[in-house]
């Protein structure tokens, strides 16, 4: 069985990131875009630095992605008043979020960004089904599950991080599993951007004892997880 090691959601106005940032750090990070500064400071929060050398794998979705970076990229290119700097182009390109957290999380060994179509929607199902199976075939020793979104008025980030070995501080196990009758007398979660915090609900609760996270995408097939 897998472990859940760490639950979190952030959410602050974009002004803010830099400081949220400054506070993790002890430093600035220069030129970096909102979704840098969110993964940057979701994922040091979810691994203790104890834990940052592990091999890492980070799966993350986005409803945004670098919306904002890309018309701001669009509007120096139409205006034709400047050229446009080699950071507002990288910032265009989600890949880049990871590359510049690595420095602060060695680990990381892989980053995988799955864009979403439509506000409110997520697929928590798929990351966690991914991360689950990485973990069984031990590709690595810890996944970082998230859902970065920024605009101009909001920045969050809700986050799940999973170890493949038991830790002191696990929350809870969790496994892929085939959905039955039985799954009627289990809690369901639905699958929205705001799983983790919901997580973190059942988790505070003294009730069922068991949580499923079904996807819309294979009806028949369920991400359960289990008090410890």
């Amino acid at each position: 069985m897998i472990n859940l090691t760490a639950v979190l959601s952030q959410s602050s106005a974009p002004a803010d990131l830099p400081a949220a940032v400054r506070a993790a750090l002890g430093k600035p990070l220069r030129r970096a875009a909102p979704l840098t500064q969110l993964a940057l400071v979701g994922a040091l929060a979810c691994l203790p630095s104890e834990r940052r050398q592990l091999p890492t794998a980070l799966l993350w979705q986005s409803t945004s992605g670098p919306r904002l970076e890309t018309l701001t990229l669009l509007d120096e290119v139409c205006s034709g008043s400047a050229e446009p700097m080699p950071y507002d182009f990288l910032a265009t390109q989600p890949a880049i979020a990871a590359a510049q957290i690595q420095s602060f999380l060695p680990g990381l060994q892989t980053a995988t960004h799955l864009p979403l179509d439509s506000e409110g929607s997520a697929n928590w199902s798929l990351l966690l089904s991914l991360a689950i199976i990485w973990l069984d075939e031990g590709r690595c020793a810890q996944v970082l599950c998230a859902q970065l979104d920024h605009t101009a008025d909001a920045a969050s980030g809700h986050w799940l991080a999973l170890s493949r070995a038991p830790l002191e501080n696990s929350l809870a196990g969790l496994h892929l599993a085939q959905d039955t009758a039985s799954e009627q007398l289990h809690d369901r979660l639905p699958d929205t951007p705001d799983v983790p915090s919901r997580l973190a609900d059942w988790l505070a609760r003294n009730d069922n004892a068991t949580l499923s996270l079904q996807s819309p995408a294979a009806m028949r097939r369920t991400v359960e997880f289990t008090r410890l």
